[in-house]
């Protein structure tokens, strides 16, 4: 069954199967959308999506990886952190984008486009944090030690939220839209 989210959208309807036993069969009443791609449009769209989450992906865990003492502040960890949560429900979102052109449901719109968009949003919030962290460290900073791993660091995480800008002007190519007629 789906989720709760969409119960509206589906009515139950008990059947009864050649044995007598009676059955509980979830039937779609809801609307039903349209996507702006035809089936190679989707199949770009998916496979761009994809390559820029793990272009955000690698240059977020390496900078990870920097070792610059900005890190031992909560005020730049926590959205480095933070970050791979709203990463990974945007990858599961892209797993999910239809491979067919057809009808789609509003369940299978909202756990693959709107997610996209919504973690791909709330991803670039939280990077921006992150960036305007290291920032406040290093105005802050006095030590002139370990600055060439703070810039390093700032660079691989502005690097990662230009290519989270990349992909929302991707996600603007496929619009979602009510079927007309529904």
């Amino acid at each position: 069954m789906v989720m709760k989210r969409y119960a509206d959208d589906y009515e139950n309807i008990i059947t009864t199967d050649e044995n007598g036993n009676e059955k509980k069969v979830p039937v779609y009443r809801g609307k039903y959308y349209q996507v702006s791609l035809d089936a190679e449009g989707l199949a770009r769209y998916k496979k761009n999506i994809l390559l820029v989450l793990a272009a955000i992906l690698v240059f977020h865990i390496a900078a990870g990886f920097v070792g610059n003492p900005g890190m031992y502040r909560l005020y730049v960890a926590l959205p480095y952190v933070i970050a791979l949560a709203p990463l990974y429900n945007a990858a599961t979102g892209v797993l999910r984008v239809p491979r067919e052109v057809r009808k789609y449901r509003r369940d299978e719109v909202g756990l693959s486009f709107e997610r996209i968009k919504t973690a791909v949003f709330f991803l670039t919030g939280v990077l921006a944090a992150g960036l305007l962290g290291e920032i406040i460290f290093l105005l802050t900073s006095t030590t002139e030690a370990g600055r060439g791993l703070e810039y390093i660091y700032l660079s691989l995480e502005s690097l990662a939220v230009g290519a989270t800008f990349f992909a929302i002007q991707l996600q603007k190519n496929a619009r979602v839209q009510v079927c007309a007629g529904e």
